[in-house]
């Protein structure tokens, strides 16, 4: 996240450097991206580039909390109020994140943020060691509320099947750009998902 002294910064010099990184960000995947371009967009030096974060990864990450906003939190209440059912928790997911996207001018920034996503453990772009137990934590806590009603042996099965659902979600929130209309983009991610939940095996 950003440094202390880029949140000192006047907000006017804030939004600016903000703005430059959005600029970029939604050019290219980020690994294409280039902290030049956004420092000459910005007007400001290189030097002063890394005094308020520690490379082009930790911008992306500060701009996706800003677009995503409380997601985490509002994650943690879903699956206490869904108690833990992955299935409902990916849907919500899915609609939260459908509706920050309609309301943002930036479609091609949201389309970047989300083909940058690979795998559950990037989801939020998380890479700080206190982040990662606190993830750790919420997947061994739907594990126990989710062991019991699925067809999986451990937790690293369960694992594979979150980041599974994972993988179907973004995809699809990718997709969703495509459609002129959202309904029929959300139809199709419930089919897809609610196909996983009933499996391809027929019982014995």
């Amino acid at each position: 996240m950003p440094t202390n002294t880029f949140f000192n910064l006047p907000e006017e010099k804030k939004q600016k450097i903000l703005k430059a990184a959005n600029k970029e960000f939604a050019r290219v995947p980020i690994e294409q991206t280039s902290i030049k371009n956004i420092v000459e967009d910005a007007e400001i030096a290189r030097g002063s580039f890394y005094q308020y974060f520690e490379d082009k990864e930790d911008l992306f990450e500060y701009i996706m909390s800003l677009k995503i906003g409380d997601m985490e939190k509002n994650l943690n209440k879903i699956i206490e109020r869904e108690n833990g059912n992955i299935i409902k928790i990916f849907i919500y997911l899915y609609d939260h994140l459908i509706e920050v996207g309609k309301i943002r001018k930036n479609s091609k920034l949201f389309r970047q943020i989300f083909e940058n996503i690979k795998t559950s453990d990037n989801l939020m772009l998380i890479r700080k060691k206190e982040m990662n137990k606190r993830l750790e934590k919420t997947l061994q806590d739907l594990y126990k509320k989710n062991k019991d009603i699925l067809n999986i042996k451990d937790e690293e099965e369960f694992k594979l099947v979150i980041e599974i659902l994972f993988a179907i979600t973004r995809r699809r929130i990718v997709a969703s750009l495509k459609y002129k209309d959202l309904k029929e983009a959300r139809e199709d991610f419930l089919k897809e998902i609610k196909f996983i939940e009933k499996g391809i095996l027929k019982e014995n």
